[in-house]
């Protein structure tokens, strides 16, 4: 009997032995490699079984780390989370999100953290919060901007080598506005197809083939050169409307047309900085965008339609304003 008993404790330490080898070896993952993990705009998530042989970069995206990165990881406008089996062998770099952290997750290197999360609201006289942590609002508000700067750049060389044309459109915009608007948004609907069927219409013949390399660049440059001195008259006629109404006197041609300018755009303007600085405040600035959109659509194609109809200001379509005579100065008599 005791002989028994001692090869039964063997027999069972034995099973036990082989059922943690082989418990262990369950344990072990075989990674599957890959290079480095850039993304822009999305959120990306390392597997598991994967290791990543250098680097993870994210910006304006989440990122998961399940697996292993070698050469540490760098989020920008987004969240970091590792989870309990993540392995990363670098310093880690967030920049305007949060870090989430894992039981059993594995880090070597520093954490380099420069986050504008919830503790950077703040509300200054009521004024709404400030979020930094969503890149994707900060994106839009730059293209915003970099669009009406480049704009108003175009603006100011019109107003600068086509005053006299800019004026002209001008009074054609506000003297008919529903005829210029008809006239313009005929244009923007036609004028793909007409290019397009005039370009075909040139390639299949053998002489009229150069001839398509010609026509397209300067059909798109005077599309591009109607918009914009339509666009720059009707602001400037607006501006000039607005300091009649405030009762200021004339000034020049550019701050009526900075005037109008700030008023067309206006909407879209604040529409973008609502949407960076307020919380919660989605309806406001979909309406404000809603807004700055129409107005912007209404004002490109009257300022198109009134630039064909004045042949891109080269003649008037309607009287010039009458100039009322200078009241004679009286004489000294003799």
């Amino acid at each position: 009997m005791p002989m028994r008993k001692a090869f039964l404790l063997i027999a069972a330490a034995g099973l036990l032995v082989d059922a943690r080898v082989f418990a262990q070896s369950q344990d072990i993952t075989t990674y599957r490699l890959t290079g480095t993990r850039i993304a822009l705009g999305q959120d990306i998530r390392i597997e598991r079984d994967e290791e990543v042989t250098d680097g993870a970069v994210v910006v304006a995206g989440n990122l998961e780390v399940a697996g292993r990165v070698r050469d540490g990881v760098v989020v920008v406008g987004g969240n970091l989370h590792l989870a309990s089996t993540a392995d990363v062998r670098g310093d880690v770099v967030l920049v305007g999100g949060t870090l989430t952290r894992d039981a059993g997750a594995q880090l070597t290197g520093g954490i380099n953290y420069v986050s504008f999360g919830d503790w950077s609201r703040r509300n200054v006289g009521g004024l709404p919060s400030i979020r930094f942590g969503e890149a994707g609002r900060w994106l839009y508000l730059a293209g915003t901007l970099a669009r009406v700067s480049v704009l108003g750049v175009l603006m100011v060389g019109m107003l600068l080598v086509a005053r006299a044309p800019v004026a002209r459109v001008g009074r054609a915009a506000l003297a008919e506005p529903l005829r210029a608007f008809v006239i313009g948004f005929v244009a923007e609907i036609f004028f793909m197809p007409f290019l397009i069927a005039a370009s075909i219409g040139l390639a299949i013949t053998i002489i009229g083939i150069p001839f398509v390399a010609i026509l397209v660049p300067i059909a798109i440059v005077i599309a591009i050169v109607a918009f914009v001195l339509g666009f720059t008259a009707l602001a400037c006629r607006i501006g000039e409307w607005v300091e009649d109404r405030l009762g200021w006197q004339p000034g020049n041609a550019f701050i009526a047309t900075a005037i109008g300018f700030f008023v067309l755009l206006g909407p879209t303007l604040a529409a973008r900085f609502v949407d960076v600085a307020a919380v919660s405040a989605w309806p406001l600035t979909y309406a404000l965008i809603a807004i700055g959109l129409t107005v912007e659509f209404i004002a490109w194609t009257i300022g198109l339609g009134a630039a064909i109809t004045t042949g891109l200001g080269r003649w008037y379509t309607v009287p010039p304003p009458i100039v009322a005579p200078a009241p004679p100065t009286a004489t000294q008599p003799a």
